[in-house]
């Protein structure tokens, strides 16, 4: 079993300093490949994140990528052509994707934590789980005006973000498939009410 001592030296560090107390890297190139390996579910990247404290504002990024690409999606969707509409659209997809990333990650780690009790700081786990969103520039594809096409793409995207957290939390977290699984079930459980009123989803 992989074991998430590094996690332990982070969570104590963090308490002291706060996440972006490090140096963070903002090289772009470097965050593209590190989505692509987590995109194909892999890992070592998913490991390399959690031990990489310089990777947290990168996470973030991530997930305010998707963000603006589902509300853009969304936006020329609905909008089309309305330029206004479609910036409010995205703005408020960038709000979306931020809260739920947060509140779902902070519930995996309550379960990873407390459940399964293993030792990881937060920003430890989250950091892969962040990154697993990273299918989620398939939204952006979502701005055709064919209906059955914006589903089917919605759809995908969803489904791959959802198998590659569990990837995510598995290899951070040290847990076998199954637990990782289970996280991911007891999260959508919990958090669809909340999510649920949310706009767009």
């Amino acid at each position: 079993m992989i074991s998430a001592d590094s996690g332990k030296l982070e969570s104590e560090t963090n308490k002291m300093t706060g996440p972006f107390n490090t140096t963070q890297d903002f090289n772009l190139k470097k965050m593209g490949s590190r989505m692509l390996r987590a995109a194909r579910f892999d890992g070592e990247t998913f490991r390399e994140l959690r031990d990489d404290p310089s990777a947290t504002a990168q996470s973030v990024l991530v997930v305010a990528i998707i963000g603006l690409c589902y509300g853009a999606g969304f936006g020329f969707f609905l909008a089309g052509t309305s330029l206004l509409d479609v910036l409010t659209i995205t703005m408020i997809g960038l709000f979306s994707a931020l809260v739920i990333a947060f509140v779902w990650s902070g519930t995996t780690f309550l379960i990873v934590t407390r459940l399964f009790r293993r030792t990881i700081g937060y920003w430890g786990l989250s950091r892969p789980f962040f990154f697993s969103w990273a299918p989620g520039l398939l939204f952006i594809l979502m701005s055709s005006q064919i209906t059955i096409l914006f589903e089917i793409i919605r759809a995908v995207g969803a489904a791959w973000i959802g198998i590659a957290s569990v990837f995510a939390v598995k290899h951070a977290a040290g847990l076998s498939t199954q637990q990782s699984m289970l996280t991911f079930i007891i999260c959508v459980l919990l958090l669809v009410p909340i999510v649920s009123i949310l706009p767009f989803s």
